[in-house]
Protein backbone atom coordinates (compact mmCIF):
# COMPACT_ATOMS: atom_id res chain seq x y z
CA UNK A 1 0.00 0.00 0.00
CA UNK A 2 1.42 3.33 -0.87
CA UNK A 3 1.77 6.01 1.21
CA UNK A 4 1.71 8.80 -1.51
CA UNK A 5 -1.53 10.30 -0.35
CA UNK A 6 -0.54 11.29 3.15
CA UNK A 7 2.94 12.95 1.71
CA UNK A 8 1.93 16.27 -0.10
CA UNK A 9 3.33 16.49 -3.91
CA UNK A 10 6.29 18.64 -4.30
CA UNK A 11 6.50 17.56 -7.77
CA UNK A 12 3.29 19.99 -9.92
CA UNK A 13 3.85 22.88 -11.14
CA UNK A 14 2.80 25.98 -8.35
CA UNK A 15 -0.01 28.00 -8.99
CA UNK A 16 -0.13 31.04 -11.20
CA UNK A 17 1.01 33.52 -9.12
CA UNK A 18 -1.43 36.69 -8.22
CA UNK A 19 -0.18 39.62 -10.12
CA UNK A 20 -1.41 43.14 -8.03
CA UNK A 21 -3.04 45.18 -9.95
CA UNK A 22 -1.40 48.60 -10.00
CA UNK A 23 -3.63 51.41 -8.20
CA UNK A 24 -4.30 54.23 -9.47
CA UNK A 25 -3.44 57.91 -7.30
CA UNK A 26 -6.63 58.21 -7.06
CA UNK A 27 -7.94 55.13 -5.62
CA UNK A 28 -4.90 55.39 -3.66
CA UNK A 29 -5.93 58.77 -1.99
CA UNK A 30 -9.41 57.95 -1.23
CA UNK A 31 -8.16 54.91 0.49
CA UNK A 32 -5.69 57.05 2.51
CA UNK A 33 -8.47 59.48 3.25
CA UNK A 34 -11.05 56.57 4.37
CA UNK A 35 -8.08 55.64 6.93
CA UNK A 36 -7.18 58.49 8.04
CA UNK A 37 -11.33 59.35 8.67
CA UNK A 38 -11.81 55.81 10.31
CA UNK A 39 -9.12 56.49 12.37
CA UNK A 40 -10.26 60.20 13.43
CA UNK A 41 -13.83 58.69 14.22
CA UNK A 42 -12.22 55.52 16.62
CA UNK A 43 -10.16 58.51 18.49
CA UNK A 44 -13.23 61.01 18.78
CA UNK A 45 -14.77 57.97 20.40
CA UNK A 46 -12.41 56.79 22.49
CA UNK A 47 -12.29 60.58 23.76
CA UNK A 48 -15.48 60.23 24.24
CA UNK A 49 -15.45 57.10 26.52
CA UNK A 50 -12.77 58.57 28.43
CA UNK A 51 -14.48 61.62 29.23
CA UNK A 52 -18.18 59.97 29.97
CA UNK A 53 -15.44 57.51 32.36
CA UNK A 54 -14.08 61.01 33.76
CA UNK A 55 -17.43 62.68 34.90
CA UNK A 56 -18.86 59.78 36.09
CA UNK A 57 -15.54 59.36 38.18
CA UNK A 58 -15.91 63.16 39.30
CA UNK A 59 -20.18 62.75 40.00
CA UNK A 60 -19.25 59.55 42.22
CA UNK A 61 -16.29 61.41 44.46
CA UNK A 62 -18.50 64.12 44.76
CA UNK A 63 -21.40 62.50 45.67
CA UNK A 64 -19.29 60.55 48.09
CA UNK A 65 -17.94 63.82 49.60
CA UNK A 66 -21.10 64.69 50.25
CA UNK A 67 -21.78 62.44 51.96
CA UNK A 68 -18.85 62.04 54.48
CA UNK A 69 -19.43 65.70 54.84
CA UNK A 70 -22.80 65.67 55.43
CA UNK A 71 -21.86 62.86 58.02
CA UNK A 72 -19.02 64.48 59.43
CA UNK A 73 -21.67 68.02 60.08
CA UNK A 74 -24.06 65.97 61.76
CA UNK A 75 -21.80 64.51 64.05
CA UNK A 76 -20.17 67.70 64.86
CA UNK A 77 -23.31 69.39 65.56
CA UNK A 78 -24.27 66.71 67.69
CA UNK A 79 -21.27 67.13 69.63
CA UNK A 80 -21.90 70.44 69.74
CA UNK A 81 -25.46 70.17 70.93
CA UNK A 82 -24.56 67.76 73.45
CA UNK A 83 -22.26 70.39 75.00
CA UNK A 84 -24.45 73.41 74.55
CA UNK A 85 -27.33 71.70 76.27
CA UNK A 86 -26.00 71.52 79.73
CA UNK A 87 -24.90 75.23 79.10
CA UNK A 88 -28.33 76.14 78.13
CA UNK A 89 -30.02 74.57 80.78
CA UNK A 90 -27.69 76.48 83.79
CA UNK A 91 -28.74 79.32 81.60
CA UNK A 92 -32.20 79.15 81.64
CA UNK A 93 -32.17 78.01 85.04
CA UNK A 94 -30.00 80.01 87.05
CA UNK A 95 -29.00 83.30 85.12
CA UNK A 96 -32.32 83.92 83.34
CA UNK A 97 -33.96 84.21 86.69
CA UNK A 98 -31.41 86.70 88.06
CA UNK A 99 -31.56 88.39 84.43
CA UNK A 100 -35.18 89.12 84.65
CA UNK A 101 -35.52 89.91 88.21
CA UNK A 102 -33.07 92.67 87.44
CA UNK A 103 -35.53 93.99 84.60
CA UNK A 104 -38.68 93.83 87.20
CA UNK A 105 -37.61 97.54 88.89
CA UNK A 106 -37.63 99.17 85.33
CA UNK A 107 -40.61 97.24 84.61
CA UNK A 108 -42.74 98.84 87.85
CA UNK A 109 -41.46 102.65 86.52
CA UNK A 110 -43.05 101.77 83.08
CA UNK A 111 -46.18 100.78 84.34
CA UNK A 112 -46.22 103.06 87.55
CA UNK A 113 -45.95 106.04 84.22
CA UNK A 114 -48.41 104.27 82.43
CA UNK A 115 -51.14 104.19 85.25
CA UNK A 116 -50.04 107.97 86.14
CA UNK A 117 -50.78 108.62 82.61
CA UNK A 118 -53.91 107.84 82.64
CA UNK A 119 -55.33 108.43 86.61
CA UNK A 120 -53.40 111.16 87.18
CA UNK A 121 -51.12 112.15 90.05
CA UNK A 122 -52.55 109.96 92.70
CA UNK A 123 -50.88 107.62 95.64
CA UNK A 124 -49.78 104.45 94.35
CA UNK A 125 -49.21 101.37 96.07
CA UNK A 126 -46.51 98.87 95.19
CA UNK A 127 -46.72 95.51 96.57
CA UNK A 128 -44.03 92.88 95.89
CA UNK A 129 -42.34 89.67 97.65
CA UNK A 130 -39.93 90.78 100.46
CA UNK A 131 -36.96 89.83 98.37
CA UNK A 132 -37.91 91.92 95.49
CA UNK A 133 -38.71 94.99 97.86
CA UNK A 134 -35.02 96.57 97.88
CA UNK A 135 -34.56 96.22 94.03
CA UNK A 136 -37.84 98.21 93.56
CA UNK A 137 -37.16 100.88 96.54
CA UNK A 138 -33.76 101.57 94.57
CA UNK A 139 -35.70 102.23 91.35
CA UNK A 140 -38.50 104.45 93.40
CA UNK A 141 -35.47 106.74 94.69
CA UNK A 142 -36.50 109.59 92.02
CA UNK A 143 -39.17 111.73 92.77
CA UNK A 144 -42.18 110.24 90.71
CA UNK A 145 -44.39 113.62 91.53
CA UNK A 146 -46.93 111.91 93.22
CA UNK A 147 -46.85 109.76 96.42
CA UNK A 148 -45.95 105.76 96.27
CA UNK A 149 -45.43 103.32 98.96
CA UNK A 150 -43.67 99.90 98.04
CA UNK A 151 -44.75 97.39 101.00
CA UNK A 152 -43.43 93.55 101.05
CA UNK A 153 -46.40 90.31 100.88
CA UNK A 154 -45.03 87.38 101.96
CA UNK A 155 -48.00 85.01 100.22
CA UNK A 156 -45.88 86.91 96.47
CA UNK A 157 -43.33 84.99 94.65
CA UNK A 158 -40.61 86.46 93.37
CA UNK A 159 -41.30 88.22 90.53
CA UNK A 160 -44.50 88.99 91.33
CA UNK A 161 -45.37 93.08 91.94
CA UNK A 162 -48.75 94.40 92.24
CA UNK A 163 -49.68 98.17 91.54
CA UNK A 164 -52.49 99.62 92.86
CA UNK A 165 -53.60 103.25 91.65
CA UNK A 166 -57.08 104.81 92.45
CA UNK A 167 -59.10 101.36 91.91
CA UNK A 168 -57.01 100.11 89.07
CA UNK A 169 -54.66 97.46 89.49
CA UNK A 170 -51.71 95.76 87.33
CA UNK A 171 -49.87 92.86 87.97
CA UNK A 172 -46.52 92.07 86.67
CA UNK A 173 -45.41 88.33 87.00
CA UNK A 174 -42.16 87.31 85.98
CA UNK A 175 -42.68 83.91 86.59
CA UNK A 176 -44.32 82.97 83.14
CA UNK A 177 -42.20 85.23 80.77
CA UNK A 178 -39.60 82.71 82.44
CA UNK A 179 -41.79 79.66 81.75
CA UNK A 180 -42.33 80.22 78.45
CA UNK A 181 -38.42 81.10 77.68
CA UNK A 182 -37.58 77.87 79.45
CA UNK A 183 -40.03 75.97 77.49
CA UNK A 184 -38.80 77.41 74.10
CA UNK A 185 -35.22 76.72 74.99
CA UNK A 186 -36.18 72.74 76.21
CA UNK A 187 -38.22 72.65 72.84
CA UNK A 188 -35.49 73.63 70.57
CA UNK A 189 -33.28 71.26 71.88
CA UNK A 190 -35.44 68.47 72.33
CA UNK A 191 -36.00 69.01 68.47
CA UNK A 192 -32.56 69.27 67.85
CA UNK A 193 -31.96 65.91 69.28
CA UNK A 194 -34.81 64.21 67.46
CA UNK A 195 -33.12 65.86 63.86
CA UNK A 196 -29.69 64.94 65.04
CA UNK A 197 -31.01 61.08 65.96
CA UNK A 198 -32.74 60.97 62.96
CA UNK A 199 -31.00 62.85 60.39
Amino acid sequence: MSISHLLEDFGQPPASPVTPQAMTEESLETLRLEAFENGYKAGWDDSLKAQDGEATRIRDDFARNLQDLSFTYHEAHSHVMQSVTGLLEDIVALVLPEAMRQTLGPRVVEQLTEMAGTAGAQEVEIVSAPADLPLIRSFLEADAGFPVTATADDTLAEGQVFLRMSGQERQIDLDPVIAGIREAVETQLQETERSVRHG
